[in-house]
């Protein structure tokens, strides 16, 4: 999501896409699923125990502060407003080892990250609070993040056994995630994106997608994922900011058959002398825009480091304010 090449995705016209068969690498031995597999787990709905989304739900994606900011950016964040909190972001190396930007958190599937951390995430949802929901951000661009997801599912599967399988359910444990939110940017591979989803599914959390561009690509992740789990895809955070600035949430809605909960985000102040980006007064324009025109009934900010670094131009709560207010009429 940050430092890829600025251009323009226009959508001329909605798309469709008939989805290609599924190759979901997740058999019970950390493999393949053979045929038996195959009709058993197409034929069961796996539902992840999680809340729904909140009738507004507002997002702030945040990177280094999430981890090493302590109980001060606790505090900010359950006082801020936003009504979910993206830890962004994971990312996977070819090993199956996993970092948090470009901290090592997991390896061989146990967590070896700082120990107050799960401590200080705990803290997030405890009452009085506006955080209800915790996602992991996998990806962003200039990555391979989900290349090396591919291998690893190619090689060793998304089985209980697996490396993949193992580190997300350590950093469920560690963070409490509710859902881990897709930021594919790198290997467009249906296959392996599904498999990857479904396993995160079969873990207890709800998945999330994060485009900027490739409709078709995230309309078969969208269906094939809801097919093998009902609702288990439950959020579209679309770019609408850098590559994805020309972006309309209601093109993206009728290109995934209707799916209702398109959160569109934008870029906060930020940049030398914080002079790019958008400040709160914007931000809630273009959101009350979106409410009137697309239906949206929420959004996201990139990026909470900005915010920090840019105070002066808004607080966390002034952002999450800019968002709540447009979708709510305020």
């Amino acid at each position: 999501m940050v430092n890829k090449s600025i251009f323009s995705v226009c959508i001329a016209t909605i798309l469709t896409c008939v989805s290609p068969a599924i190759n979901v690498n997740a058999g019970r031995n950390g493999g393949a699923l053979n045929q038996v597999e195959y009709k058993k787990f197409a034929g069961t709905q796996h539902s992840a125990v999680v809340d729904p989304l909140p009738s507004i739900n507002s997002a702030v994606y945040g990177g280094g502060p999430f981890y090493t900011g302590g109980t001060a950016v606790m505090n900010d964040l359950r006082a801020s407003g936003f009504t979910t909190v993206m830890l962004w972001c994971i990312h996977v190396n070819t090993d199956g080892s996993m970092s948090y930007n470009d901290t090592r958190i997991i390896t061989n599937g146990k967590y070896v990250g700082r120990p107050g951390w799960k401590d200080e995430l705990a803290t997030l949802k405890k009452k009085p609070t506006s955080v209800n929901r915790i996602e992991i951000s996998v990806g962003s661009g200039g990555v391979a993040d989900f290349a090396h997801i591919k291998t690893l599912v190619d090689s060793n599967g998304t089985g209980k056994i697996s490396l993949l399988y193992k580190g997300f359910k350590s950093l469920k444990k560690i963070t409490g995630a509710d859902c881990v939110n897709l930021d594919v940017e790198d290997t467009y591979d249906i296959a392996s994106t599904v498999a990857f989803a479904t396993m995160c599914v079969k873990l207890g959390m709800r998945v999330s997608l994060c485009p900027y561009r490739n409709i078709n690509y995230w309309n078969a992740v969208l269906t094939q994922t809801n097919h093998f789990s009902a609702n288990a895809i439950d959020a579209v955070y679309l770019q609408c900011y850098s590559g994805g600035r020309f972006n309309v949430p209601s093109k993206w809605r009728a290109a995934l058959g209707g799916f209702k909960n398109i959160y569109p985000g934008l870029w906060s102040a930020n940049g030398d002398n914080c002079a790019r980006g958008d400040v709160p007064a914007v931000i809630k324009t273009k959101m009350t825009n979106w409410h009137a025109t697309d239906s949206i009934t929420g959004g996201f900010m990139w990026l909470y480091d900005d915010i920090q670094k840019c105070a002066s131009k808004g607080t966390t709560a002034d952002y999450a304010n800019a968002i709540n207010s447009a979708v709510s009429g305020e």
